[in-house]
């Protein structure tokens, strides 16, 4: 099975030069933080639509209430201001004064406004969503692989998982983002916390169990979106219903049929990753390097000669020519 490397792509863990803006300039790219620019909305804040020094970008306003926006602000700055990767949403600056983070502008919106086909927008094909669960796979292997510390997102779905041009998956929120340490009675890095934090669904059970955030965690995690994409369907209670549904050699009834026609060989590794990802005893989830990429790149790499091409892609002349031949 082949193994990603990071040397062929752009990345770095070096730090970065960020841009710092005042207040006044966000106000302004945002008016003065107008609902009616407002892209996103969670826990700690809200994203904005805004055009800053002749560039289109995405404003994440903080809320100055209390040490937790404070500290998440702090944590996503220290991270994604120290790296670059193609898979990673990239930080272009900071305004302190206002809280706020500026980054790239990504049109395509969120996987899971895909997902939901928000603003009635087409569903993904199959083929582009194991490109984005392939993206998303690249991206955690490169947080996890950082040196001197390891690093777990600790909130792995589809609201952070952003699309660029050409539907490029990029990771994305970092706020709860942790180093991970080790320790002289440990073999594997953790965080220890006693704030378990993250999205019902998405959550390894064992991290809810124990307070400890292993790269194992955004492995579960990945697992779930894995069955999101395969299914569309809510993740509570996914595992489960998938398991059944290949047990019961039913796979196909529950895969997204809006995606088009998923070979059936295709779903039925993706559902079997997606659920090795998703066991409970961690030590039985896969490396992501070493096994779950190249899974995901040999799909990737499905040869355009088995797939079907619709007649209407088709030439009209070229139609005719084929129907005289038989």
């Amino acid at each position: 099975m082949s193994q990603i490397n990071c040397n062929n792509v752009s990345c770095s863990t070096s730090a970065v030069a960020l841009t710092e803006f005042t207040y006044t300039e966000i106000k302004e790219a945002t008016n003065d933080f107008d609902e009616s620019k407002m892209i996103g909305h969670g826990g700690c804040g809200s994203v904005y639509k805004g055009f800053l020094r002749h560039t289109t970008v995405a404003i994440k306003k903080f809320n100055r209430e209390g040490i937790t926006g404070e500290k998440e602000f702090d944590d996503e700055v220290e991270i994604l201001g120290r790296m670059r990767h193609p898979n990673l949403v990239t930080l272009i600056g900071v305004c302190r004064e206002a809280k706020a983070l500026v980054y790239e502008f990504l049109p395509n919106g969120s996987l899971e406004d895909r997902l939901q086909c928000k603003h009635q927008t087409d569903p993904l094909p199959w083929r582009m969503r194991i490109k984005i669960a392939a993206d998303i796979c690249t991206a955690l292997i490169f947080l996890h692989s950082n040196k001197p510390k390891g690093i777990a997102h600790g909130d792995l779905k589809p609201d952070n998982i952003l699309l660029g041009d050409n539907f490029v998956g990029k990771l994305g929120d970092f706020g709860i983002s942790r180093s991970l340490n080790l320790t002289n009675t440990t073999i594997t890095p953790y965080h220890q916390t006693n704030q378990i934090k993250g999205t019902l669904g998405y959550m390894d059970p064992g991290y809810i169990a124990s307070g400890e955030l292993t790269a194992q965690y955004d492995v579960y995690s990945f697992g779930v979106v894995l069955l999101r994409l395969l299914t569309g369907k809510s993740p509570l209670g996914l595992p489960s219903e998938v398991e059944a549904a290949l047990n019961n050699e039913m796979l196909q009834q529950v895969v997204d049929a809006s995606a088009g026609e998923w070979p059936p060989e295709y779903s039925k590794k993706l559902a079997i990753l997606a659920l090795r990802c998703c066991r409970y005893d961690r030590k039985e989830r896969p490396d992501l390097a070493k096994e779950a990429w190249g899974v995901l790149q040999a799909m990737v790499n499905y040869p355009d000669n088995k797939c079907k091409i619709p007649s209407f892609f088709i030439c009209p002349m070229t139609q005719v020519s084929y129907i005289m031949r038989q």
